[in-house]
């Protein structure tokens, strides 16, 4: 990290006129023989060595053309900038001004399936006393009707969700009602894997605008390798994946249906193979979550893991496929990350945000009503925040334990600082408690962070490289994400 300021030269007569420079942080990256710089609003600028050597030794002349840009950019902050780049700055953390909007509930933990990865807490189909109640789901929607935001979007998540369906229309109906009494914009999705879907909890889902979102982990024997329907009379559980997606995009026409995968050991040599499957069944996003050392994923790593290293290299080679090869899918992580490059808006994605969305963006709700900070955090007792029967609305978000989360998520550390994706990055509390024992990460050994660092380094090398990428890229940024 470097600091630009010229106050030092322009000290004695710095009257705030137009076009004094102002003090602001750029962090360096090399990118062949120029250098990349990024400042901590996001903006950034590719210089060549001469350029470079102007900016941080303070020989930039007010009337250079490179001023203008980097101005005009808002690399560089004057008094004829800075009330824009405050604006567009306030813009990109415009999640810390609009209260909690996502709202994870738990409908039952119970599930089918026995996935390889699962970080969900989920108990076998059998196990009693791992479903909501109707008297709990109606005060966890009254808990969140007490949100500040005039957006609120419910996801229903498991275990399998689908096990305790009746709950998840009791949250529907009353949930609907509230958001009119109290003037709110209401939307719902639905996480599941498909098993126990039919036709009449389709239709209902349907007429509700319900967003779908499933599990996809690649062709057919991948997928049933990491994805085991531990309980049910076939071990083929792509079977019904298949057959749901294709039924709700060719006989019902509904488009707001999309699929989520995690990587694992198993599938890093299939990069190939996995894009053409999501191209094959109609699907235009893609999305290649890297597994966190969480739930069976702990206990399964010598299975499943691998390097972060391993990981980004699996990512680029499928990004590539699908550039290189005029594929029409668009890769979710990349599409997020470039939002925030090219653009100045954020596409609210929790996991990228500093603070993170735990408590501010997010919550989570158990069977019992217990609230959890994040969806990651229904996995720890650390992580738990309250209980809808005891707690309001501002007792949680105003708890210093919340307080202490939302602060431990701000990517304000002496690591932090010393890189150059900052202004783009987040740290996740969860990860670095259930990986390190702390909330507070040790970064050197962070295995999230250097993902992260590689998927940066990969986009801002591609952009600047290739013309191809960055087409590409730039009309992912400009689509919406969710």
């Amino acid at each position: 990290m470097m600091v630009v300021s010229y106050y030092p030269r322009y000290e004695k007569g710095c009257t705030g006129k137009k076009n004094e420079l102002l003090s602001n942080f750029v962090r360096p990256y090399k990118v062949g023989d120029k250098t990349l710089v990024i400042s901590d609003n996001g903006a950034w600028a590719v210089l060549d060595n001469q350029q470079y050597k102007k900016v941080t030794s303070g020989e930039l002349k007010k009337d250079d053309a490179l001023f203008k840009d980097l101005e005009s950019r808002g690399v560089i902050w004057t008094s004829g900038n800075v009330s824009d780049v405050a604006r567009d700055y306030k813009r990109r953390k415009q999640f810390l001004f609009q209260g909690t909007s996502l709202h994870i509930v738990i409908p039952t933990f119970r599930c089918n399936h026995k996935c390889l990865y699962c970080h969900s807490n989920a108990r076998p189909e059998e196990k009693d006393g791992f479903d909501m109640d109707e008297e709990t789901a109606k005060k966890v929607v009254d808990f969140i009707m007490q949100s500040t935001s005039d957006y609120i979007k419910i996801e229903f998540q498991g275990g399998e969700p689908l096990l305790n369906f009746p709950i998840i229309k009791v949250i529907i109906e009353y949930a609907t009602k509230k958001a009119e009494e109290k003037e709110k914009v209401l939307s719902f999705d639905i996480v599941t894997n498909f098993s126990l879907m039919d036709d009449e909890k389709m239709k209902y889902l349907i007429k509700r605008d319900v967003g779908l979102c499933t599990s996809l982990d690649g062709p057919k024997e991948l997928h049933n390798k990491n994805r085991v329907l531990a309980y049910g009379k076939t071990k083929d559980s792509h079977a019904k994946v298949e057959y749901w997606i294709r039924k709700v995009k060719e006989e019902y026409k509904y488009e707001k249906i999309n699929a989520l995968m995690v990587i694992t050991k198993h599938s890093l040599p299939l990069w190939k193979e996995i894009v053409d499957e999501y191209v094959r069944l109609g699907l235009d996003r893609i999305w290649f979550g890297f597994v966190n050392p969480l739930g069976n994923a702990q206990s399964n790593w010598d299975k499943i893991g691998y390097t972060a290293e391993e990981y980004v290299d699996f990512w680029g080679k499928a990004l590539d496929y699908i550039i290189k090869s005029d594929i029409d899918i668009r890769e979710m992580s990349a599409s997020i990350m470039m939002k925030k490059i090219l653009t100045k808006s954020d596409p609210m994605y929790v996991d990228l945000q500093s603070p993170c969305g735990a408590v501010i963006g997010q919550m989570a709700y158990d069977h019992k009503g217990d609230i959890y900070t994040c969806d990651e955090g229904k996995m720890y007792e650390e992580f738990k925040l309250g209980n809808v029967g005891t707690h309001s609305y501002k007792d949680i978000l105003t708890s210093p334990k919340a307080c202490t989360m939302v602060a431990s998520s701000t990517n304000d550390t002496t690591a932090c600082d010393s890189c150059a994706w900052k202004p783009y990055c987040g740290l996740c509390p969860v990860c670095n408690f259930a990986s390190q024992g702390n909330i507070i990460s040790k970064l050197p050994e962070d295995y999230r962070c250097k993902i992260l660092k590689g998927q940066f380094r990969y986009l801002f090398d591609r952009l600047l490289s290739d013309k191809r990428y960055l087409n590409v890229f730039s009309k992912w940024a400009e689509r919406k994400v969710f």
